[in-house]
């Protein structure tokens, strides 16, 4: 049969383990938004950097080609020769624009040179493969919550039985070793990487979860309504006696 000792050691069980789950939630999804930024950011940089390339290689072979027939061409066909001139002018000024930018992409990039965009490319593999991982990873500890979510709510029926303050007291009381542990158990995880603030915000998601404040403040109403009745109850009996004595 529950007690109240019981109860309340199961609840705060509950709780820390939720706030552990809420943590590796929140540490989770900091660890994929930082990837999709990387990744976002980098993508487009190494399309426009494969367009460069092609386009660096079809116009030196396009130069290429004209200077061989400007080589083969007439010296006394000057409007030809001109006109190769012009065109091989024109390519070699575009050439040095889009080399420049390949540079510039390349030093955005922080590769040295162009055998640097391979470990780009990998490291944007490695990440995708990584985000698959935390997806899973995600959808593991979020069916856990919901796990949690699901026993707390059968126990908190279970408590209709119980004296909402005795109960409230008895939590109140495990609570900072319950807390301490679930610190404890992400210290243990994360190591040199543990945020206090992202453990103080997942505390705070898992207190607007159980909506624990507006239950705090419920109670807290109770304590004072009959705070109120045991005043009247004295003031009542103050003046039944002092009537009597009169």
């Amino acid at each position: 049969k529950n007690t109240i000792p019981v109860i309340a050691e199961a609840m705060e069980k509950l709780l820390a383990n939720m706030i552990v789950f809420h943590y590796q939630l929140r540490h989770i999804g900091l660890g994929k938004q930082r990837m999709k930024e990387y990744i976002h950011a980098v993508q487009p940089k190494l399309v426009r950097y494969t367009e460069l390339v092609q386009e660096i290689r079809d116009k030196s072979k396009e130069r290429k080609s004209l200077l061989a027939e400007k080589k083969e061409t007439p010296f006394y066909l000057i409007p030809k020769q001109r006109e190769l001139s012009r065109r091989i002018a024109e390519l070699t000024e575009e050439l040095e624009e889009l080399k420049s930018e390949k540079d510039m992409l390349l030093h955005s990039l922080e590769c040295s040179d162009d055998a640097g965009i391979a470990t780009v490319k990998k490291d944007i593999s490695t990440l995708e493969t990584a985000l698959k991982k935390l997806a899973q990873q995600e959808e593991k500890y979020t069916d856990e919550l919901n796990d949690a979510l699901r026993q707390y709510a059968d126990l908190k029926e279970q408590t209709a039985e119980f004296d909402p303050e005795e109960l409230q007291d008895a939590r109140c009381a495990l609570r900072p070793a319950m807390e301490r542990s679930a610190v404890d158990c992400v210290q243990s995880a994360y190591g040199n990487k543990y945020d206090p603030l992202m453990m103080y915000d997942s505390k705070r998601d898992v207190a607007n979860l159980l909506h624990e404040e507006a239950e705090e403040r419920s109670i807290r109403e109770r304590l004072r309504q009959k705070q109120q009745q045991k005043t009247k109850q004295k003031q009542d009996k103050k003046k039944s006696r002092d009537s009597w004595e009169r």
